[in-house]
């Protein structure tokens, strides 16, 4: 049961993952940062986007994860 609950925590934080990347990609870098600049993200959130956005991660296909 603890398994489950993690992979879908997992799970969870790699779609917040990918929505931050949507938009970065859709409102481009200056409406993104005044965006980021207003919000509290979890430190962690903000960190794996940074990771996913340098390796290329574009969320362009469904489920994208590098």
């Amino acid at each position: 049961m603890k398994d489950l609950h993690n992979k879908d925590l997992k799970y969870k934080h790699q779609c917040a993952v990918r929505q931050l990347i949507m938009w970065r990609k859709q409102w481009g870098l200056s409406l993104f940062r005044q965006y980021m600049a207003k919000s509290n993200f979890d430190w962690q959130l903000v960190r794996d986007f940074e990771e996913q956005w340098l390796k290329g991660n574009r969320a362009d296909e469904y489920g994208e994860w590098k």
